[in-house]
């Protein structure tokens, strides 16, 4: 709820600054239009003066004019009556005419032009009344006549006429102003007008535009408060549907308030949710853990988001677990933040916890289950491979007596037959393995043509045994290495060609490989003209213990894991089996291998017939033995065919029951001066194990070479013997010629130095890989 009332406060805060601001914005408009206005009236009025003042000069001028006129009647009058009536009248126009032209004067003191113009009238008119006064003197002195005569002259008349053009002149240029200033006056009336009616559009626009604001800020407010209404009802049922309670501290007041739902999961009657009383609920074992939590998501700097799972003690005593998650709220910033409030939910999750623990006990009895399985995998290997060690050694020891065809032609069944139960054996290990995803894949550069060869040369030898036709051919240009593992590859491929025979009887077998350098795909495929498969047998073809139907496995046998195994391994090695076929028509297993983006390839037209096995390039010698062997196994039929061929090979053999009767004859072969060149030491033993005994006699200061047998049922077999002191390893059933070679390498070619050497290397790797 707290995200509902941060928008609430929000849109509080925007109608908070929006409305003042609006108002302030009318306000400064009508101050401005207020302005503008005083500015106008302003220019009026100065404008009016300017007119005013104009007019006066304009009737200084007339009254200058009038004054002379008044002054030439009044002596006029005078010539003709010589009444001294007119000398008055004569004497107020003088001074009317220059009491006008000082007035005149003052009013255009600040107009340089006018002032010119005001001085040469007033000589004009001076010049004037002199000579009116002149002609007054004559009348005076010289009689009327003379006077009379004085006065029909031009002069005077010359005179009049240049006051009349001088003061039309000056009247002209002052209308010219006063024309130029009423059209001022007249501007600055229309503009204060225009100006004054803007004005009042404008506020009253502004005013209508605040009013309206308001209005719809109101109308926004009450719909969000509507809104904001709808939505806290909506929330909280959808805390109620969820089986969530809110909750809302107040730091200052140290009050805790909770919905209805919190007082349910607490246990508490309703009203009686206290802060106090909720701390006292927690269990004492999460108690400084859950305070620890809120205390980090309180801090001012850097809070950290607050959920936690923890226990809860009703008061009912019945415990429950809640999940709580909250969100702290400062005022203030930096170091002046304060905490204003922390608000949540809790849940009641209880059910999940039972739940959680009910899965984590399937998985810890899955994992028991899955250890179990590879326990009884191992024993059930190595109860499977010692007995079949002892049963293809002796055939190996008939065969080495026998030189009947027919005797040595039944102990060959015999002995294809336990090959066969041992590769069933490894195809299920293997299909386990992968199950279990413990299924080593050991990626390396691996030559394709040489892969090819190799595959080729160990499927002729079953293609002849049915007289069918099998060859692997290269279509176009392939990668001449590529990333994979080898081992595991070969087996897919030797597996789908197997099945290709076998499923054959007229035609041929082919192993197609070329490459897709647009996919960037390395495409294996292995066509047959054999019997073809319907599409009802391809749906569950690659299903372990699967076969196309039930007549295929009576009549061409097999335990259906192949192909599933197959389809599995490819999958791990990022690539995909495809398949085509009809049936009657034969089929075609096509496996796709990409190449990475990252990788380069390097592409060739190998001639396969060039690459040949290295193990068949030259017949394997048999390696003669001059040493002491001592064989430690609890199965006398492994000791004895071990013993046999070892001393067939020329070595000197003692062998021992147990892991303690191998320590005990180690120990006392080195004390007595002839020590054992190597130990062929069994893992799976009574009493001491293979592992235990290779401890002991490392402790004891034996450094001689030990090969360690296993029934190889599990991942990790030969990495966990190696780490525990053994230099090599052999799988059950023994391949005695390989343990020939394998003792001769450690006792002729293989130095005590360089092992010890190997040894420390293989502990400083073991060292690095453990946590520090």
């Amino acid at each position: 709820m707290n995200d509902f009332e941060s928008h609430d406060h929000q849109l509080r805060l925007r109608r908070s600054v929006v409305e003042p601001l609006a108002i302030a914005c009318v306000i400064v408009v009508l101050v401005i239009s207020g302005v503008v206005a005083l500015a106008n009236i302003r220019d009026l009025q100065e404008n009016r003066l300017l007119v005013r003042h104009t007019n006066q000069v304009l009737s200084a001028l007339r009254e200058v004019e009038s004054s002379v006129m008044d002054a030439e009647s009044a002596q006029r009058g005078y010539l003709i009556t010589a009444d001294q009536a007119y000398l008055a009248p004569f004497r107020a126009a003088v001074i009317n005419a220059e009491s006008s032209l000082d007035l005149y004067a003052q009013l255009t003191r600040d107009n340089p032009r006018e002032q010119r113009d005001g001085v040469e009238l007033r000589q004009l008119v001076e010049e004037r009344i002199a000579e009116l006064e002149f002609v007054l003197a004559m009348q005076d002195e010289d009689g009327p006549e003379e006077a009379r005569l004085a006065v029909a002259t031009d002069v005077g008349k010359r005179t009049m006429n240049r006051i009349a053009n001088k003061a039309d002149q000056m009247r002209q240029s002052v209308a010219d102003l006063l024309t130029e200033r009423e059209q001022l006056a007249s501007h600055s009336y229309q503009s204060g007008r225009t100006t004054s009616v803007l004005s009042t559009l404008i506020g009253l626009i502004l005013v209508g535009g605040v009013l309206y604001l308001l209005q719809r800020n109101r109308r926004k407010a009450e719909h969000a408060a509507a809104v904001l209404s709808k939505t806290r009802e909506r929330l909280q049922l959808a805390l109620d549907a969820a089986e969530m309670g809110s909750w809302n501290i107040i730091p200052a007041t140290r009050e805790l308030i909770g919905d209805a739902q919190f007082e349910r999961i607490f246990g508490f009657e309703p009203g009686q949710v206290t802060y106090q009383g909720a701390i006292d609920a927690l269990h004492p074992d999460d108690r400084s853990r859950v305070e620890a939590a809120i205390a980090a998501a309180v801090r001012p700097v850097d809070p950290q988001p607050y959920a936690s799972e923890y226990r809860i003690i009703r008061p009912d005593g019945s415990e429950r677990w809640v999940l709580a998650k909250g969100a702290a709220h400062f005022t203030g910033t930096g170091t002046a933040r304060i905490l204003s409030s922390f608000d949540g939910t809790i849940t009641d999750i209880t059910q999940r916890k039972r739940q959680e623990e009910r899965l984590r006990q399937s998985e810890q009895n899955a994992l028991a289950a899955s250890q179990s399985k590879s326990e009884f995998l191992a024993n059930m290997s190595h109860e499977i491979r010692t007995p079949m060690a002892a049963i293809l050694g002796y055939a190996d020891v008939l065969l080495g007596h026998l030189r009947d065809p027919d005797n040595r032609n039944c102990v060959l069944v015999m002995k294809r037959n336990g090959q066969h139960l041992l590769e069933l054996i490894n195809d299920i290990l293997d299909l386990s393995r992968i199950e279990a995803g413990r299924l080593d894949i050991d990626v390396e550069a691996t030559s394709l043509p040489q892969l090819v060869a190799d595959v080729q040369s160990l499927m002729h030898v079953r293609a002849d045994q049915k007289n069918l036709p099998f060859h692997a051919e290269f279509e176009g240009s392939v990668p001449e290495t590529i990333r994979t593992d080898a081992t595991r590859l070969r087996q897919v491929l030797i597996n789908l060609i197997g099945n290709a025979i076998k499923f054959t009887e007229e035609g041929r077998v082919t192993l197609a490989v070329s490459y897709d350098a647009d996919e960037r795909l390395v495409l294996f495929s292995v066509r047959d003209t054999g019997i073809g498969i319907s599409p009802e047998q391809q749906q569950r073809l690659f299903q372990p213990f699967s076969q196309g139907d039930s007549s295929v496995t009576r009549s061409y046998g097999g335990s259906g894991l192949g192909l599933a195994i197959s389809q599995r391994l490819v999958h791990i090695l990022q690539g995909e089996v495809c398949l085509e076929s009809q049936l009657g028509e034969g089929a075609t297993f096509t496996v796709k291998l990409p190449i990475p983006a990252t990788e380069d390839v390097h592409l060739i037209e190998p001639d396969l017939v060039s690459f040949t096995r290295e193990d068949e390039e030259a017949p394997t010698q048999a390696r003669a033995l001059a040493c002491r062997v001592l064989v430690v196994d609890d199965r006398r039929d492994v000791r004895h065919i071990s013993q046999h061929f070892l001393e067939k090979a020329g070595a000197i053999v003692s062998t021992a029951e147990d892991g303690g009767e191998g320590v005990e004859a180690a120990v006392a072969a080195r004390d007595s001066g002839s020590p054992f060149h190597l130990i062929v030491m069994d893992m799976q033993m009574p009493n001491v194990d293979g592992l235990q005994a290779t401890a002991q006699l490392r402790s004891a200061g034996v450094q001689e070479p030990i090969i360690a047998l296993t029934a190889d049922a599990m991942k990790g077999d030969r990495e966990k013997c190696l780490a525990g002191g053994c230099d090599d390893y052999l799988s059950k059933p023994i391949d005695h010629s390989k343990l020939v070679r394998m003792v001769a390498k450690y006792t002729q070619d293989v130095s005590l130095h360089e092992l010890q050497h190997l040894r420390r290397a293989r502990a400083a790797e073991l060292r690095s890989t453990l946590p520090n």
